[in-house]
């Protein structure tokens, strides 16, 4: 019985020694990985942006010609590209039928488009409901009420918490996105 109750010891103290050696992180180490890399992609020399934590109160995305990107306090950042329709005067409201066309890349050195808005792959784009959120990620709803008019386009970084979390790492991803409004 002694012999039995050593090998149970010893392969209990095996195991443990075992799962403490593995290289894996904890979600909030990959949450400040993920952190980093989006830090290294906005100082990016190439990428030639700004970023404030408020919107420019004069509504021009562009100073000295550097876009402007404001980081809001759910951690997206955000770049109008084109307010939209000028003929058009609705606005979104609550419970309007969104269209995205948006195109998905990483944040890489080199980043490597991930999806594509061409209307080869997906004849009939996705549509959600402004307002409810379990029909889009967070980061699409914010970032539609920042655009709020027909045809407007936007460039935004989206962190994994706010984005699709269909993947089990944390990679955050940017999206130039246009949007449509149907009332």
């Amino acid at each position: 019985m002694k012999k039995i109750s050593l090998f149970l010891f010893l392969g209990f103290l095996l195991t443990l020694a075992s799962n403490s050696c593995t290289n894996t992180k904890t979600f909030a180490q990959e949450l400040d990985d993920e952190q980093t890399l989006i830090n290294a992609y906005v100082k990016r020399p190439s990428n030639n942006f700004i970023v404030l934590n408020s919107f420019p109160t004069d509504k021009k995305w562009l100073k000295d010609g550097r876009d402007i990107y404001v980081k809001t306090t759910s951690g997206l950042y955000f770049h109008l590209v084109d307010s939209g329709s000028k003929t058009d005067t609705a606005t979104l409201e609550l419970r309007n039928i969104v269209t995205p066309r948006y195109k998905q890349y990483d944040l890489t050195a080199n980043p490597d488009t991930v999806r594509n808005w061409n209307t080869i792959d997906n004849p009939h784009p996705p549509q959600f409901i402004y307002g409810d959120m379990t029909q889009s990620c967070k980061a699409f709803q914010e970032a539609v009420s920042y655009m709020s008019r027909n045809e407007s386009e936007a460039v935004i970084i989206v962190p994994f918490l706010l984005g699709f979390n269909s993947t089990a790492n944390t990679t955050p991803y940017a999206y130039i996105l246009k949007i449509k409004i149907l009332k």
